[in-house]
């Protein structure tokens, strides 16, 4: 069979002045990982992520409408069975993917399919080719081409902060802590996240809590189901940290990575952005996708809203060996 799929329809006056050729042992190498970067955004009806393309690889970004998260996800170059990047001058390559249409070419096959990309020099389309058992199906996807890179923001972590960091033994053990708060999810309900040192092996770590006029919810994380358990000095000076965030934000950014993660680790910084690093599930090399969520900050007036105004131009992971990203 050979089939060739226009997912995607418009016109954009840019094209790509550099090019990038790659190609994957499993198609769904790239599906789970755009899965993972997936809002559950009411307000972006038609999901796009960012991608930049580099030396290093390819790195994805997804951001909330209300910029209170990040969802970032990497594709190593040496995930890659072959990777060929030419940047005309330029160190990296950036631009827009839809991700509904994206998703449907890459799953028109099974795991097994093979995947090649190519963005052509002086193309405005990602294009494709699946090929399993005999079988191949080209697709060509429209892109949004940014005449400019996106605006860099700050680091994750300050010059010599110590973060507030555990790992979850089983990552299952994440996945299955947020989905108690499935049924409280609204779009103002609040998460509170409790961070405190550890006093014996059966003792709460780590507590979340939310409540509705209705009903509430409360899980707690004991030491033995952690691992790597480090609270930053003022919090341990504090006896514990509470950070609050929108339930919706937290779900929306986080559940589906934790479900297909291997494993995991969360991170908190002094202004209680928390960091969700997941290694995702795949056949061969790992994936990586990290979670960044914005706080909720009580104004004098009562009303919340997200601490340091979101993260559109201030917050993302330091590309250092604390985090997992270039």
């Amino acid at each position: 069979a050979h089939v060739r799929s226009p997912l995607w329809s418009g016109v954009w006056d840019m094209v790509l002045a550099g090019a990038v050729e790659c190609r994957l042992e499993s198609a769904s190498d790239l599906a789970t990982l755009l899965n993972a970067l997936t809002l559950r955004d009411k307000e972006q009806k038609d999901q796009r992520v960012i991608c930049e393309a580099s030396e290093n690889g390819l790195k994805f970004t997804a951001q909330s409408a209300g910029k209170d998260v990040t969802v970032l996800g990497w594709i190593f170059k040496d995930a890659f069975t072959e990777y060929t990047f030419d940047g005309a001058g330029e160190e990296h390559l950036h631009f827009k993917l839809p991700v509904a249409p994206l998703l449907s070419c890459l799953n028109i096959f099974s795991e097994r399919a093979v995947l090649a990309m190519r963005f052509p020099a002086g193309a405005h389309e990602l294009r494709f080719t699946l090929e399993e058992d005999g079988a191949t199906t080209e697709c060509r996807l429209r892109t949004l081409l940014l005449d400019e890179a996106p605006v860099p923001i700050a680091t994750f972590r300050a010059e010599n902060e110590r973060l507030s960091v555990f790992r979850a033994k089983q990552p299952e053990i994440w996945h299955a802590a947020l989905s108690e708060f499935h049924e409280l999810e609204a779009p103002d309900v609040v998460l509170k996240v409790t961070f405190r040192p550890a006093t014996a092996p059966d003792a709460p770590i780590v507590t979340l809590r939310a409540s509705t006029i209705g009903s509430e919810a409360e899980v707690e994380l004991s030491q033995s189901s952690l691992e790597d358990v480090e609270l930053a000095e003022h919090a341990a000076v504090a006896g514990q940290i509470t950070h609050s965030y929108l339930l919706s934000s937290v779900l929306g950014g986080c559940l589906k990575a934790a479900k297909e993660s291997r494993g995991l680790k969360v991170r908190f910084n002094q202004e209680g952005v928390m960091s969700n690093q997941f290694i995702l599930k795949r056949r061969q090399r790992q994936l990586l996708c990290e979670a960044l969520i914005c706080p909720m900050a009580e104004e004098a007036a009562g009303i919340r809203t997200s601490a340091m105004g979101g993260m559109g131009a201030n917050m993302q992971s330091i590309p250092a060996e604390e985090s997992i990203g270039f």
